[in-house]
């Protein structure tokens, strides 16, 4: 069996956990473009809905409105009808009887005028509020669009740039041990796509805990790989004036 060459085997690791790096680091950023989106499109819903519930405030002041006129008129010709009737009394107490029926239907008809008038008003500043909202839709709307096509460029621009680091990958991959690339792998996804570490300063620069002297004249033998017994990442010397 040909020994392996663990000192080349590291060499190309270096490599291709550089690339790991950079596509874990571009997944991770592909799988944030959607979330932007979906914030998006949940503040275009936000104010879409804001411009319905105004479009039903004005609706359903519109129909009450429309009531208190109806009423208006109704007492308005009731009025009529008994301002007739009270040139046809003779007698001064159904006289004064009817005048203050009269005056009590005037007096509703002008509390209806009134509450009318504020109803006016009112929908008058719903009037000016939806339009504001409405424009706040629009750009909502133009911003999601606008956005959406941005994002969605960024990321077919992401997945091309992976695809290209897949190729690398294989090319460097293809010249390493099976056994190692295996334990790397694994290690690469049990550790969030770091599974090789550099010592410095005596310590696994991938959980910073100082190593024991024999594990590092391990990784300057470079007999074998050697891994870090407390984050379990493989380990590596980039030059002797580091440790």
């Amino acid at each position: 069996m040909q020994k392996i060459n663990v000192d080349e085997q590291i060499n190309l690791l270096i490599k291709l956990q550089a690339l790991d790096s950079e596509l874990y680091q571009l997944r991770r950023e592909r799988e944030t473009k959607p979330k932007l989106i979906e914030e998006l499109e949940a503040l275009k819903n936000q104010e879409q809905t804001k411009v319905k519930n105004f479009e039903e405030k004005i609706k359903t002041l519109q129909v009450k409105r429309k009531e208190k006129e109806i009423d208006l008129q109704e007492k308005e010709e009731n009025v009529k009808k008994l301002q007739l009737q009270l040139y046809q009394i003779k007698t001064n107490k159904e006289y004064q009887a009817m005048q203050h029926e009269i005056d009590g239907v005037k007096t509703d008809n002008s509390r209806l005028e009134d509450e009318i008038l504020v109803m006016m008003e009112e929908a008058d500043n719903l009037t000016e509020e939806l339009a504001k909202e409405k424009q706040l839709y629009a750009e909502a709307e133009k911003r999601l669009s606008e956005e959406r096509k941005k994002i969605e460029l960024e990321i077919a621009t992401i997945e091309n740039a992976i695809v290209n680091l897949q190729t690398k990958r294989q090319e460097i991959a293809a010249g390493i041990d099976k056994g190692i690339l295996a334990k790397y792998e694994k290690i690469l996804v049990n550790r969030d796509g770091l599974a090789l570490v550099p010592i410095k300063n005596h310590a696994c620069q991938g959980c910073f805990i100082n190593l024991p002297p024999q594990v590092i004249n391990e990784v300057k033998m470079k007999d074998k790989i050697t891994i870090c017994e407390n984050c379990a990442r493989m380990l590596y010397i980039e030059s002797e004036a580091d440790v």
